[in-house]
């Protein structure tokens, strides 16, 4: 029993140890940008049964290019990163050409979007995005500060 106690607390301590090696570096995707740059938050349709969560959406496209020079011939992982605000949270789900991969995020999470090696400067995709939001929705203007970030292997 005992050394079954001492095998799990040693893995559990390698599980410590490499989430603390974890060390993202975060992606410059300043030439990223949406279509349309603003985008307008809808009610979503009356539900027709009361379990049915009442709130509002958008869809937006994100021409995604993330600036990948550094890390070129490295390999790793890309993560989409939404960070928490005060606001009540936000999911978005989105769809690929294929170069990143589709996914689904909520604010003050981070999902994976690429692995493996990186083969050029840039890093390019367009993704739809379709945006949800709590019925406690309050602000006029929300931004929404997504990023990148690379963990090398």
């Amino acid at each position: 029993m005992k050394k079954c106690l001492r095998l799990f607390i040693a893995a559990l301590g390698g599980l410590t140890i490499g989430s603390a090696l974890a060390n993202p570096h975060r992606l410059d995707d300043s030439m990223s940008h949406t279509v349309p740059p603003n985008v307008q938050m809808q009610w979503l349709p009356m539900a027709r049964t009361p379990s049915s969560a009442a709130g509002m959406e958008a869809w937006v496209t994100v021409n995604i290019r993330i600036d990948t020079r550094d890390w070129v011939g490295r390999s790793g992982r890309i993560y989409m990163v939404l960070p928490r605000d005060e606001a009540s949270p936000i999911e978005a789900v989105w769809t690929t050409q294929g170069r990143l991969q589709p996914g689904r995020l909520v604010s003050g999470e981070r999902t994976l979007v690429y692995a493996g090696t990186i083969r050029g400067a840039t890093l390019e995709d367009q993704f739809q995005v379709h945006l949800r939001a709590q019925a406690d929705w309050q602000s006029q203007t929300r931004r929404l500060n997504f990023h990148f970030e690379f963990d090398a292997d």
